[in-house]
């Protein structure tokens, strides 16, 4: 029997055919106004603008930047990004302009996919505003349905704290009767997926469209917030939550939790960062251990973990056994460790090196085999159990967000009475981590006390709220190593670790 693979744009399409007045995607904004968007009439908005974007130079190779909010016509520009052949690249619509212009000039694209209330100024390439297309009609003649590669880009900040993108190679052609990915995560073709977390996000992003590919539906929120959120479960009855374990933190702590209906709900996956323990055990309390699963992966998608709430039991602190992954925790000259051993963990998925390239940055450090490493710490136990020692050793994950220090630390260093400065995580009951800066002052008279609170600002003007300090201390002096390197462990365990 041979598999037909088929684009995304066909699969939809196809089921359009059968069921075109089902209501496909619905955001529910923070006005708490709900806006959806049926089956035919995505349709037909992503054909319209699959056309203009081709009018615009999209083609096979082309990354599109979406330059949007949360919404539903995030969602139709990637359908239709991938229709026209082109490459899908989620960025936040909240960058700031340094940031956004550096993204923008790694990318290269011909057309940006953003709505008239953004900053066109910082655009040199023409603007396609979704909401043009809301009102399509059929075209004409159909459209050849074209073969994207690579699949999507996602945006970073970088370990060195310059942009970067992760590009995921290959061809976007998809088994509609067996598509891996959904099956995998447990996606049937009725299911309702509610996503919290932005579209920038990989995890939000990727889940959606993976939804889309089973013949599923897709439920989000303009913003998250906690209480609106157990509304919307209860209100729309999602059988599939993506969460990360800060909104699980939250959602246990309002007042109503106990009495929150959440029996339509089948299948719970969390991920992006480490799970407080009292998190985990709230949702298994609620739904039962066999519905509440944790994903370990890397937007690099060089392996992936899985475990449930009924084995995380019995293996409390693991992130599971690889799922078609080969997993080395290896030292720093690269030679195996024994079992339960701290190490630098190597992992390669289907016996190959990850469909990845980055863009404005090195590679992955990579072995002969084809092992790869993002710079995550951990240790195996002796049935094969991923444990994780920390998410690289100096990026903070904040409320399931990656932050690169370098970024912050870029931002701070440049005031005139900066001499040097580490940003580090300090535990939260809340985030996981919340982004702490620890300042050596250029004067030897000593600091101001007007310094802190300048740079305080000066992080807000110039990055994304949730990558600004959200506490900073001015010190004589920063400690250090023989070789001059700050000692970042240092820092951490004498303000709680």
């Amino acid at each position: 029997m041979t598999t037909t693979l088929m684009t995304l744009g066909a699969i939809l399409d196809d089921i359009a055919e059968q069921r075109p007045d089902e209501i496909l995607l619905t955001t529910v904004m923070h006005s708490g106004t709900t806006e959806t968007m049926s089956r035919d009439a995505l349709r037909h908005s992503s054909d319209r603008m699959a056309l203009a974007l081709s009018e615009q130079g999209v083609t096979t190779g082309t990354l599109v930047p979406i330059h949007l909010p949360t919404c539903n016509q995030f969602l139709t520009a990637a359908v239709a990004i991938l229709k026209a052949g082109g490459t899908p690249m989620p960025v936040s619509d909240r960058l700031p302009a340094a940031e956004l212009v550096a993204l923008l000039e790694l990318a290269d694209p011909s057309v940006i996919v953003s709505r008239n209330d953004a900053d066109q100024t910082l655009f040199q390439q023409p603007v396609l505003n979704p909401d043009d297309f809301l009102a399509a009609s059929p075209l004409p003649e159909p459209l050849p349905y074209r073969i994207s590669n690579p699949v999507k880009a996602l945006a970073s900040g970088g370990s060195t704290g310059r942009s970067k993108l992760i590009v995921t190679t290959g061809d976007a052609l998809f088994d509609p009767e067996n598509p891996v990915i959904p099956q995998l995560m447990r996606f049937e073709p009725g299911d309702l997926k509610y996503s919290p977390g932005p579209l920038y996000h990989n995890g939000p992003f990727w889940f959606s469209i993976n939804m889309l590919l089973r013949g599923g539906r897709v439920l989000l929120n303009e913003r998250f917030n906690a209480a609106r959120s157990l509304e919307i479960i209860e209100t729309h009855q999602p059988t599939v939550l993506n969460l990360v374990p800060t909104m699980m933190q939250r959602m246990l702590r309002e007042p109503d939790w106990q009495n929150v209906n959440l029996d339509s709900v089948r299948v719970v996956w969390h991920l992006a960062a480490p799970c407080p323990a009292w998190a985990k055990e709230g949702f298994i309390d609620k739904l039962g251990g066999e519905r509440v699963l944790e994903l370990w992966a890397a937007t690099e998608a060089n392996g992936l973990t899985i475990i449930d709430g009924d084995e995380w039991l019995d293996h409390r602190g693991s992130v599971g056994k690889g799922v078609g992954t080969e997993i080395l925790i290896l030292d720093e000259h690269r030679e195996p460790l024994p079992i339960g051993e701290v190490g630098e963990i190597f992992t390669r998925i289907a016996g190959a090196a990850p469909p990845c390239e980055y863009r404005g940055s090195a590679p992955l450090e990579a072995l002969n085999e084809g092992f790869t490493s993002v710079g995550d710490l951990g240790w195996l136990d002796d049935e094969g159990y991923l444990y994780l020692a920390d998410r690289r050793t100096d990026l903070i994950i904040s409320g399931g967000a990656n932050i690169f220090p370098a970024e912050i630390e870029a931002v701070i260093s440049q005031h005139p009475d900066v001499r040097d400065v580490a940003v580090i995580g300090l535990k939260d009951d809340d985030l996981g981590r919340r982004v702490h800066a620890v300042v050596e002052a250029a004067s030897a008279a000593g600091p101001t006390a007007d310094l802190g609170d300048a740079l305080l600002l000066r992080c807000r003007a110039q990055l994304l709220p949730y990558k600004a300090p959200r506490s900073l201390e001015i010190v004589a002096a920063l400690p250090r190593n023989e070789a001059g390197k700050i000692r970042r462990s240092q820092l951490r365990e004498e303000r709680g670790g």
